[in-house]
């Protein structure tokens, strides 16, 4: 490792039209000796090409298959050498004296990671002062987010998680408290989990606003649909590795069913309800290994998982509204109305033989996916008895660090 030496980490996915203003900003930061890594994730846009011709001082690791954040930026840490280790959006240009501020702030042994004020495209508006999770759901929320940049947000202070779209920590926190969390694919909260890990390992977690950053945003996942299903899965993941079991089933299944109610006739309904079935088998391996949760324990959570994933859906045949006879007619004499009831008889039967095909098409894909959910459901058992038979303790893909208290 080289003294006085910061890694800067960009991972890479079909971001060709926003790294030159990203490398070049990090580029021209002055008094921080520097090395940029840019991991590629296969992207499809020549961006990996494109950084080697353009920037032959970058660093450049190139991957056959999209490693998600955490998996890109893994890859980096890996490779750095740096004692301060930063993560960089590929559609993020940092403003002059970022790279500093991030330094001095981790000079103070107590700080394990210093993020950054993170500005929308005009400059003036924030994005990010820091931010909280809003329990017992695990929603994540941006302090100061569509407000003008100012006083209120001046001052440096602490938080409970940053994000990770420009975050900083020192060698020796991530050797006390491992990687990013690779589960969390391909983003979403993987951030926020390893702020409250290195939280649990001792250390703080700051608000530096001298470390100012200019932020597109969800430039990687651009469908509402994607974006939706990442966020789900990633909240229920991270609500898993830092609500304890008891508090799981107590607190958060019930305000869960409320928040399901909220948005199942939204476009992110369906999205929910496929991250809960995706939950299950990562549920099985992040209670029996981070909590040491008993088997019973671990039947109660998944059946929780499972009945979520089974309510009623938003787009079901049950709620979809009577269909409304279409009136036809007719201008021609004597045979007119004859036509136009001819048309209504034929549109009737035809409209109708379409809406029972449509049906009977759901009610086989509901048939299918419910009979993945309980096949799913019962391996996921079966893993979760293995583990706590073997009597495995914390790894790093399902919940690194100690068990903090209930929450």
């Amino acid at each position: 490792m080289s003294d006085g030496l910061a890694s800067v980490i960009i991972p890479v996915w079909n971001g060709k039209r926003y790294l030159a203003q990203c490398i070049s900003a990090v580029l021209a930061q002055e008094d921080v000796d520097c090395e940029i890594i840019a991991v590629d994730n296969a992207s499809s846009d020549g961006s990996a090409d494109w950084v080697a011709a353009t920037f032959p001082a970058v660093r450049l690791i190139r991957h056959g298959q999209n490693l998600g954040f955490s998996g890109g930026c893994n890859a980096g840490l890996k490779a750095a050498s740096g004692d301060v280790l930063v993560l960089l959006n590929q559609d993020a240009r940092v403003c002059p004296g970022w790279l500093s501020a991030l330094r001095g702030a981790l000079e103070d042994p107590r700080v394990g990671v210093a993020g950054c004020r993170v500005l929308y495209p005009d400059g003036e508006t924030l994005q990010h002062a820091g931010g909280r999770i809003e329990w017992p759901l695990g929603l994540a929320r941006h302090d100061g987010q569509g407000e003008l940049t100012g006083q209120q947000w001046a001052a440096p202070r602490q938080v409970e998680y940053v994000t990770g779209a420009a975050m900083a920590f020192r060698r020796d926190v991530m050797d006390r408290v491992g990687l990013l969390d690779e589960g969390f694919w391909p983003g979403y909260f993987e951030d926020a989990d390893y702020c409250f890990r290195v939280r649990e390992g001792g250390y703080e977690v700051w608000y530096i606003p001298d470390a100012a950053v200019i932020h597109e945003e969800t430039t990687s996942l651009t469908q509402p649909a994607a974006l939706a299903r990442a966020y789900e899965r990633g909240r229920l993941r991270f609500t898993l590795k830092h609500t304890s079991p008891r508090r799981f089933l107590e607190s958060f299944v019930p305000a869960e069913r409320d928040y399901q109610m909220r948005m199942a006739r939204g476009p992110g309904g369906d999205s929910l309800r496929m991250a809960y079935l995706e939950a299950i088998p990562a549920a099985a391996s992040i209670l029996a290994r981070r909590w040491q949760a008993d088997v019973e324990t671990i039947d109660q959570v998944l059946l929780a998982l499972q009945q979520l994933y089974r309510a009623p859906r938003a787009d079901s045949i049950s709620l979809i509204p009577a269909l409304q006879e279409f009136e036809f007619s007719s201008s021609l004499p004597v045979i007119g109305p004859v036509i136009a009831r001819l048309r209504s008889l034929w549109y009737g039967v035809a409209a109708r033989w379409g809406i029972r095909s449509l049906i009977e098409q759901q009610e086989a894909i509901n048939q299918q996916q419910d009979v993945y959910a309980r096949s799913l459901l019962s391996l996921s058992q079966e893993v979760a008895r293995l583990i706590h038979e073997r009597g495995s303790g914390p790894d790093g893909s399902s919940g690194q660090g100690p068990r903090r208290q209930d929450r």
